[in-house]
């Protein structure tokens, strides 16, 4: 990947362009730990897909020029319409919503005996991450759709296929799984790399689906992964701090540059923690998101950060193994 190629790619994001794949997701302020409405954060505006469907109206992918069914875009496809079913009370985004909860549901695979999971079928190279692999992301967000695809039909069929994928967040990571250990916590990878990555947005979103699946089955597993997850992310929050700069990092990956969050991603995660902050009543999470929103609104900070996440693409862009290919939804 050239330099403009890499500007193309990536451009729009590290400098905080909106766009279908990395929209404004703002805390959905009526969130209540009690109850399955809206997402967290709001998902409405990934109710219009920007790329091509099939037959059944289920998005598709471009990854390496062939276009492929990639779990976490369906779920996402499928929250955001639901979100905008809930604000709208409009039929056809209740109808798309349940299209991609259905597809869900038809392709949970059992990929080892007695786990079961949404697989990507392409590789993640930039850490190092070879085909197939479950992602807690994709898992956690899927489990979001099938509580809400429940919550409006009360088919028992859903919720049989959400406790299905609830096995794979105790499997570690060499098993097929996606648990890892942070400092001896576990924490559900969104890349189950060999080395450990720690994507911080994933891991909330993973969360997030566990104590919604469990709010509508009563499953004593969804609350439980729930609960140790949640020990590990107050643990681990600190982590990632870039204290000089008030920012927050992507991921923990021992890249030769720290992988710092782009605009996009650092706005992601101030908007997730006040959405933690709603869920658990912990001021830990207010005081993170305060910090990380003083970086975000300081001119200086800002552009120091996008130049640190510049130079972080630039140093993996020269690591012959990385090859980016596919567009995140």
């Amino acid at each position: 990947m050239n330099i403009i190629q890499m500007i193309k790619a990536y451009g729009g994001m590290v400098f905080g362009k909106t766009d279908y794949w990395h929209p404004d997701m703002n805390v959905n302020i009526e969130l209540t730990a009690e109850q399955v409405r809206k997402y967290p954060v709001d998902m409405s505006a990934k109710a219009e897909y920007a790329g091509e469907f099939d037959a059944e109206e289920i998005p598709l992918v471009d990854v390496d020029g062939h276009l492929s069914y990639l779990p976490v875009t369906i779920a996402q496809y499928a929250l955001g319409n639901y979100d905008q079913w809930i604000d709208t009370q409009q039929p056809h985004f209740r109808e798309r919503f349940l299209r991609a909860a259905n597809w869900l549901q038809k392709n949970l695979v059992e990929y080892k005996p007695g786990q079961w999971g949404w697989l990507n079928d392409h590789d993640k190279e930039m850490y190092h991450l070879k085909k197939p692999w479950l992602s807690a992301l994709s898992q956690g967000q899927a489990l979001s759709v099938l509580a809400r695809a429940y919550q409006e039909t009360h088919e028992d069929s859903y919720l049989e296929t959400g406790k299905r994928a609830l096995k794979a967040f105790s499997v570690p990571v060499a098993e097929g799984g996606f648990l890892a250990l942070y400092r001896g916590l576990d924490y559900y990878e969104e890349y189950p790399s060999q080395t450990p990555s720690f994507v911080l947005n994933g891991f909330i979103f993973a969360l997030w689906g566990l104590e919604e699946f469990y709010l509508l089955s009563q499953q004593d597993e969804a609350k439980e992964r729930y609960l140790v997850g949640l020990a590990t992310l107050k643990k681990v929050l600190p982590e990632y701090q870039v204290s000089y700069l008030n920012w927050s990092r992507y991921d923990l990956y021992p890249f030769k540059v720290a992988d710092i969050a782009s605009i996009f991603y650092h706005k992601l995660h101030i908007q997730q923690l006040k959405a933690m902050a709603l869920l658990t009543g912990d001021d830990l999470f207010t005081q993170q998101a305060k910090l990380w929103e003083k970086g975000r609104q300081s001119f200086i900070r800002y552009w120091l950060a996008t130049a640190y996440k510049v130079r972080h693409k630039l140093s993996i862009r020269n690591e012959s193994s990385y090859v980016p290919s596919v567009k995140k939804g």
